[in-house]
């Protein structure tokens, strides 16, 4: 059920984006590359997809409600472990993050290209036995490519604050990455 609430939700996002200008649709995927992991040592890396629909203002702020789907893989251990020797365990898991994404535009260049900051909050619901849930925030800049035509290109590099709490298991983590992301944005 909630599937087919989450495709028909998605399906009329979309729909309506592409009926009204002053609204935008961004699918966008990219990598995480783990930087900080604090107690344990061991970084996760990983990929994410996400959409995001939101209303446009006037070009000068993008407002928008997003959703996802983030892996994350690694071998971690604890900083501090009682006994001696320290045992690799291994993480595998993955988020459903639903956020507020924010992007505002601060400088042009030419007639087509915009530079400006991005930040992200929101929480990640435990949605099956292999996702974890958390919060999150991220920060960063995005560079947008505004063509003539309706589509345009996106690229953006945030720092990603992530807590990662597991479902019945395992410790939780306060994971921090770098993601890399390219991605559409129609309005």
């Amino acid at each position: 059920m909630k599937i087919i609430f989450s495709f028909c939700l998605l399906f009329f996002m979309v729909s309506f984006g592409f009926s009204q200008s002053s609204y935008y649709t961004q699918f966008q995927g990219g990598g995480n590359i783990g930087v900080s992991n604090p107690k344990y040592q061991g970084t996760f890396n990983g990929y994410s997809l996400h959409f995001i629909f939101g209303k446009n203002f006037n070009e000068k702020a993008f407002l928008g409600l997003g959703l996802g789907n983030e892996t994350l893989k690694g071998d971690y251990s604890e900083n501090e472990n009682q006994g001696g020797e320290s045992k690799k365990l291994k993480y595998d898991r993955n988020l459903f993050p639903i956020f507020i994404d924010a992007r505002f535009p601060f400088k042009d260049f030419g007639k087509a290209s915009k530079i400006g900051v991005v930040a992200n909050a929101g929480y990640a619901p435990s949605i099956g036995p292999v996702y974890d849930k958390g919060f999150l925030g991220k920060a960063g800049l995005f560079y947008l490519f505004d063509s003539l035509n309706k589509t345009k290109f996106t690229i953006s590099a945030t720092y990603v604050y992530q807590q990662l709490h597991g479902n019945y298991y395992g410790p939780t983590f306060y994971h921090q990455h770098i993601n890399l992301s390219a991605g559409i944005m129609l309005k």
